[in-house]
Parts: C-alpha cells; structure tokens; sequence
C-alpha cells in the first residue's frame, strides 16, 4: 500500500464514523494527527520533485560532456575498400583553388580571435595554442641555432633573419670534429675524408638534446646556421601544430601542454628527405597553400614521399619513419633523452641525420617521428664564394653571384629588404613565374585521411 493510499484510508470522514465510541478529545488528536501527516508526505513529495530534476538533469549533461578518457581514444581506421571509395569521391583542388567539397576556413589574419579549424574531425587549434606559436619561442620551450664560432657570417645572417621573423634564439657552439678526443665518441670512427665534419655536426647536436634535458625543457628547436624559412613562417607553424595534434589524436577537450601536442619525440621540419612509417596510412593534409614549393622545383637528396594523390600545392604531414639533413626539428623532453641514450651513451659512429633517422625506423625503440613534406625550413646558399656553403663539404670554387634557397617560396633571406622596409607588398618569389601566389586563391583548407597503400617514397630526384 503506497503512502497516498494510506492517507486516503484514514480520510477526517472515516475517522468521524469511528469517533463515537470515542471522547471529543480523542477526536480532536486524531484529526490533528492526520493533518500532520498530509503536511509531511506533502513536504516529502516537494523534496523527490527536486531530486528527480536533478537526476535528470545529470542525466543530460552526461550527454554532452563525454568523458575525457573516451574522446582521447583513437579512431579506429577505416576499412581499405571504404578508404578507396572516399579517396575516389574526393574531388581535386585545381590551380584555381576552387574545391566542391571545402569548408569553411579562416583566414590567417583571424586565427588568434576565432581559432584554426580542422574540416574533417572539427578540431579546433585553441587559442592558447596559437598565442604560444606567436611568443618569441615559435611556441617550444626554446629555440637554438647550431653555429661554429669560426662562422660569425653566418650567426650575423640568422640573427637579422630571425629579428625579421620576430623569434629569439640561444647559440649552442659548434665543435670542431678533429678536437673531440676519441674516448669521448660513442662509437669507433673509421678515418674518412670530411670526418672531422662530421663528428662535429654529431657533437653539436648532442648539445642540443643535452641543453633540453639539463634545462628539463618540454620541447626545443634547432635551426642550423644556414638556414632559410618563408616570411610565413609562423602562419605555416600553425597548421604543422594543427596537424601534429591531429596525427597523435590529442583530445579536444583539454588544452596540450605543447602547441604541438603531447605525444612525440620529433618534429622534422627541415631536411633533404624522407620517407613515411611502413603500413600507416594516416595523412593530413594543408591544401590550397600557397608557400608548397612547385613540383618542378623541389630539390631533394634521397627517398620522399609520393605526392602523385595530391596537386601542386598540397603539404602533407605523416608519421615518418626517418629524414635525411638537420637543418631544422624539435625534440620533446623524452626524445632528447632518448637520443641522448641511443646516439651517445650506445654504440654509435655515423653522421647524426643517420642515426636519427635509424631511431625513427626503429619501432622496438619507440621515438615517434612526425614528418613533413614539402619541408618548411631548408638550407641557403650565399652569395659570393661557393666555398663558404658547409664546414663539411669539399671546397667549390665558384663564385655566386646572387643567393638561393632550396624549396622555400617567399625566402626570408632572399627578402631581406623588403622586410626591413616592411614593403610586404613587394615580396618576391624565388621563382616568379610559378609563383603559387598568382593562382592561389581563398584560404588553406585541411583535411584528415586515412590513404590507401601507396609506396612509403617517390623516385629520386636526378
């Protein structure tokens, strides 16, 4: 019998029939009794509505703040024919820029009031995210340049480049390879032409990792001396960070501590090959980029990924399983250690792009590479005496009449004047009559995929 019920058993009605064999007093206790009781069943019922209210409403939340473990589970891939049949439907951007099934995008201008859009998963680069990648550091916890204090033109070019680009940097001395004692080399070097370069290059970018564990850094880049980058740069770092985040999959309910995420060990953004982890087809994509180097002019030494899928101005970002050259990456705190511990405490005597790459190769090591292609940053050639180029390479005796920039568009150095001038609207390409500028039109549009099996690289050029 329920609580209502009972109330109506013991009505003031039933209890005036049972009343005459009863006082007056006694009836009086029962009728006030039974008021008493509607009184507290009535305050009790207010109470359960408050309570249902708040069950339900807990109940709604619950379905619309999903629970963070769960959003930070990968996606599972899709299966191949349904990869292939999306790869089809998708159509291509032509020069024009125009794309039946682009999205909305924001324009550079408006990144840091709105935040940078993903297409394809709706991730969204946080604010914080794009404020950190405008601070003096490009967003890590530090920038270094590699410099030998023989080459002093050379830290004067990057410190007026860098003044330009607005970002401060720390030297990290370079070491001539003939005064680093034997017994401090990880590995048994055999006597080869150019090794005292070599063994240099290897030093110095031990000092780098060396200088990110010391220090406890979460993140660090290195950008060699001789160096170049486009005046985009740090609009260019942007997406790199929108498609870092993207590949690890960070959750989109929390802020990384790094723009770049918080699940790698190296960024390579600078080098002169490389090549796409074996059996991972995951792929994002920047389309319709005007600083993508044109096809006809990308200069590479080695393995690079096949672009044959994508138009001419489409950069690719993807887990790599090595690069060759070091003009430019970022090291995580872990990677730092991990290279430390496997380039320097190990067994190891070879040029240090090698070994890095070998670390990226190497899954049983687990050091997480994320590479980029085009590249962003490339090397730069000076005018004047070709011989000036590398401390390691043999002597050219050519002389150089105006300087270059491998795969850079707009080059920061080759726009050195305009930039102090701030005449942004005279700045040249490297090669004007494929400009990407010229047919470009409308903003970078991103997208997410999962590829079908394509080779892991492309031919060498010859």
């Amino acid at each position: 019998m329920g609580a209502f019920d009972d109330i109506e058993s013991r009505s003031p009605t039933r209890y005036s029939m049972l009343g005459r064999g009863f006082g007056e007093a006694r009836r009086r206790f029962l009728l006030i009794a039974v008021f008493a009781a509607i009184l507290v069943i009535a305050i009790v019922g207010f109470r359960r509505q408050d309570t249902i209210k708040d069950v339900v409403h807990s109940a709604s939340s619950s379905l619309h703040h999903k629970d963070p473990a769960a959003s930070a589970t990968p996606a599972q891939p899709k299966a191949k024919d349904q990869t292939k049949a999306d790869t089809k439907q998708a159509p291509k951007s032509d020069k024009t820029g125009t794309n039946s099934d682009k999205k909305a995008t924001l324009e550079p201008s408006t990144h840091l009031q709105k935040g940078l859009k993903l297409d394809s998963s709706d991730r969204v680069l946080a604010p914080e995210s794009i404020a950190d990648i405008h601070n003096r550091s490009l967003g890590f916890g530090q920038v270094f340049v590699l410099n030998v204090p023989s080459r002093s033109d050379k830290l004067d070019a990057i410190k007026l480049t860098a003044s330009l680009t607005d970002f401060d940097f720390e030297v990290i001395e370079g070491i001539n390879g003939k005064e680093v004692p034997k017994k401090a080399l990880s590995g048994v070097w055999k006597e080869t032409p150019g090794q005292g370069g070599v063994i240099g290059c290897w030093r110095g970018h031990m000092e780098f990792a060396g200088e990110i564990v010391r220090r406890n850094l979460p993140t660090g880049l290195i950008i060699e001396d001789d160096a170049d980058w486009d005046v985009r740069f740090r609009e260019q770092l942007e997406y790199i960070a929108l498609g870092a985040q993207t590949l690890q999959n960070s959750p989109k309910d929390r802020i990384s501590h790094s723009p770049y995420g918080d699940d790698w060990d190296l960024i390579w953004l600078g080098h002169c090959a490389s090549q796409i982890q074996e059996n991972d087809d995951r792929r994002f994509l920047m389309k319709n980029d005007k600083t993508v180097t044109p096809y006809e002019h990308r200069v590479n030494y080695g393995g690079i990924p096949d672009m044959t899928p994508y138009d001419n101005t489409t950069r690719i970002m993807y887990w790599s399983r090595g690069s060759t050259c070091t003009y430019s990456y970022a090291l995580s705190l872990h990677g730092a250690r991990k290279m430390l511990k496997y380039l320097s405490m190990d067994i190891y005597a070879g040029p240090v792009d090698f070994g890095l790459h070998d670390m990226c190769g190497y899954k049983d090591r687990g050091f997480k590479c994320i590479g980029v292609f085009p590249q962003i940053v490339a090397d730069h050639k000076p005018a004047g005496a070709a011989d000036k180029d590398s401390d390691i390479a043999k002597n050219d005796p050519n002389i150089r009449e105006k300087g270059y920039s491998f795969n850079i568009v707009h080059s920061t150095r080759r726009n050195v004047e305009q930039l102090m001038d701030g005449k942004m609207d005279q700045i040249e390409c490297q090669w004007p009559n494929d400009d990407p500028a010229n047919f470009v039109k409308g903003p970078i549009v991103t997208e997410y995929t999962i590829e079908p099996a394509v080779p892991i690289w492309g031919p060498i050029p010859g």
